[in-house]
């Protein structure tokens, strides 16, 4: 199959003005559209402009000058989108690291408003290439701040009670965000206020702590991050739940949550009642489960992990400034600066068991990875680890849906992205093999495709610097 080169991939001054073809067929290819349980055989895919015009079986309709492709013997399925990434703390560069693993979609749930909002037009424009971006802004804390003074506090933005709500969910709304996000030290009186100015007009996510999920789901809330803990203080133990002022940036926090998670019985009323409620309002479970891959790799597999190679340079470099004392260890890197690489695998089964009662109940869950917020795994790839995590708790082709047609839900962007339908944006993925059996073989990804423009995952990871891994301390 022919290639075209990387300027393919770029806005049309970037790449000297050369047009593109008006009209794409993909032929013969195995669809896995986003709805059926199984894929479709000997489907073509009509893509005009930025949209997919047609799906239909057999050869499918083509115009004069259409670019046909062959697709035989592979599978094209909707591009992956990542709902929970923090842009603005990846190297614009990087932006293409979620293009080449297949990552067309990403949603900002945590910026400095003005820089969000800048990237994402940049993005969206093609000035930068990179996923299509939607922003939340800040992350809207209560009257005490969620982090320690550094790097990390340019994302907080403070509501410090119910009266403030409004004004400043008028600012936002005003300034276009595409979601809202509270955390974790907003408590439930200013919470309920903020749903309540937000009046649905974008989806509402949450970082929870000093609101608890089950507070959040009766005002109204519409996701949820982060399984291992927003819902904590409902489905754990009344003898592990967290007491007041509880901060995330002391270690006891976590080794207190992890431990909370390993003696959690997710048969209780308490635990039963939080995913009852979830499945109710179809509230949507970002999971974020990649953040515990050391933990399900355990410190050698994580420290052989390839991906490693594309941790982002300014994700490097905090990592260094903030845990200094971590730079003598092999797993500096890798580290999450909480708890060790390699800890945590009693507690990451049981919150792969959560996510597996929450499907099968009927409840939503959707794919997010975190990662700008921290540095490993890295951007795209780390999407790559959170499938392979949800294909254990949900089988491979649920885990698929997690992160298209069910990540679109939580975006309110169902009628525009996640499956592979007339009308839908173009944004496909060409795989050498079937995610659908294996959600390991995405990384055989030979075509990607955003908006109808085309790009080859190997240039896009040829025209990035790769770290030398012999650097990295024995």
């Amino acid at each position: 199959m022919y290639f075209p080169d990387f300027w393919v991939g770029m806005n049309k001054n970037q790449r000297g003005g050369k047009s593109m073809p008006r009209e794409i067929v993909l032929r013969n290819a195995q669809v896995i559209d986003g709805v059926s349980d199984q894929p479709r055989k000997n489907i073509s895919i009509v893509m005009k402009d930025d949209r997919i015009a047609s799906v239909t079986e057999g050869d499918g309709p083509a115009g004069q000058g259409a670019e046909i492709v062959d697709c035989s013997g592979k599978t094209v399925m909707a591009g992956l989108i990542d709902t929970h990434v923090h842009s603005t703390f990846i190297d614009r560069n990087d932006l293409t690291l979620f293009l080449a693993t297949g990552v067309t979609t990403a949603r900002d749930v945590g910026g400095r408003l003005d820089k969000v909002l800048r990237l994402r037009g940049q993005v969206n424009s093609g000035e930068v290439v990179g996923p299509r971006l939607f922003v939340c802004g800040p992350l809207l804390d209560g009257e005490e701040n969620s982090f320690k003074p550094g790097p990390m506090t340019e994302m907080l933005d403070n509501i410090p009670n119910p009266e403030a709500a409004p004004g400043k969910i008028r600012q936002l709304l005003s300034s276009g965000v595409d979601g809202v996000k509270l955390y974790f030290t907003m408590k439930p009186d200013t919470a309920k206020a903020v749903i309540r100015a937000v009046d649905k007009r974008v989806p509402i996510t949450g970082h929870l702590g000093y609101t608890t999920a089950m507070e959040a789901i009766s005002f109204g809330i519409d996701g949820l991050e982060h399984i291992w803990i927003s819902p904590y203080q409902d489905i754990c133990s009344l003898e592990m739940r967290l007491g007041p002022g509880a901060s995330m940036s002391n270690r006891s926090f976590w080794t207190h949550t992890l431990k909370g998670w390993e003696e959690m019985d997710l048969q209780a009323p308490r635990a039963q009642a939080f995913f009852g409620a979830m499945v109710e309002k179809q509230v949507k479970m970002g999971t974020t489960l990649d953040l515990l891959w050391t933990a399900y790799a355990g410190l050698e597999g994580a420290l052989a992990d390839p991906d490693r190679a594309y941790i982002p340079p300014h994700c490097l470099a905090r990592q260094a400034a903030q845990n200094p004392e971590l730079k003598a260890g092999q797993e500096w890197d890798i580290h999450p600066g909480y708890w060790a690489p390699g800890e945590g695998r009693k507690a990451l089964d049981k919150q792969l068991e959560a996510v597996r009662l929450l499907h099968e109940k009927g409840g939503v869950v959707v794919g997010g990875t975190d990662c700008g917020g921290l540095n490993y795994p890295p951007p795209g790839f780390a999407l790559l680890r959170e499938v392979e995590m949800l294909s254990q708790a949900m089988g491979p082709m649920a885990a698929l849906k997690a992160v298209t047609v069910s990540a679109a839900r939580a975006l309110r962007k169902d009628n525009d992205l996640g499956r592979v339908a007339p009308g839908y944006y173009a944004d496909l993925l060409v795989l050498n093999n079937d995610p659908s059996k294996d959600v390991r073989e995405l990384r055989s990804l030979s075509r990607v495709y955003r908006g109808g423009v085309v790009y080859d995952p190997k240039e896009l990871l040829a025209a990035r610097p790769v770290r030398d891994m012999t650097l990295i301390p024995a």
